[in-house]
């Protein structure tokens, strides 16, 4: 997972260069209906998943432009990792508003909605799932580097805080989660 992140880190911090000398950071045309999906890393820094810190992690989110610099849409968001034979999984669900200052290229966004976690173990042939539910928040930021007519490749960083209902079984002692995701995706404008 390290070389993972090691690689992400170096695609955000490059691709800006490669993308300007090849002529292609056009001003993006932000109009209509988008849609976009990344995968990647994440790192949890909660105490949920019995210590278990790095993960892959990914989002899928859509929507639609208000104005060049001004989005709005949904988004799915999460992160899993496998550890001693469990399955962790933290994930959220965020309306979200996305903001590109210079109307083009960089981007912050955030965005409200729920939050499930859930644990999945196996003993023999038997599967058991604790899941709960709660309160999803994200902050983020990234770059829509234009390599088609309406097709970006998108770096993300986003920063996932979840809050829990009610403590329970896998959850005991647990009241929130927070994850940071390094992703690279695809966006369609």
């Amino acid at each position: 997972m390290r070389v993972t992140s090691i690689v992400m880190a170096a695609l955000w911090l490059a691709l800006p260069g490669v993308v300007r000398a090849q002529g292609l950071e056009a001003a993006p045309e932000h109009r209509g209906f988008w849609v976009g999906f990344g995968l990647g890393g994440g790192v949890n820094l909660s105490d949920f998943a019995d210590g278990a810190r790095a993960g892959v992690g990914g989002y899928v989110r859509l929507g639609g432009t208000i104005s060049p610099k001004f989005l709005l849409g949904g988004e799915i968001s999460g992160w899993g990792r496998d550890r001693s034979g469990a399955t962790f999984t933290e994930s959220g669900a965020t309306a979200i508003a996305m903001f590109y200052p210079a109307g083009r290229g960089l981007f912050v966004k955030g965005g409200v909605g729920f939050a499930g976690w859930a644990v999945s173990a196996t003993a023999g042939s038997t599967t058991t799932t604790t899941t709960a539910g709660g309160f999803a928040g994200t902050v983020g930021a990234g770059y829509d580097l234009r390599i088609g007519s309406n097709l970006y490749l998108t770096p993300n960083l986003d920063f996932l805080f979840h809050t829990m209902e009610s403590d329970n079984g896998a959850f005991a002692g647990i009241s929130s989660g927070q994850v940071l995701l390094f992703t690279l995706g695809l966006t369609w404008h």
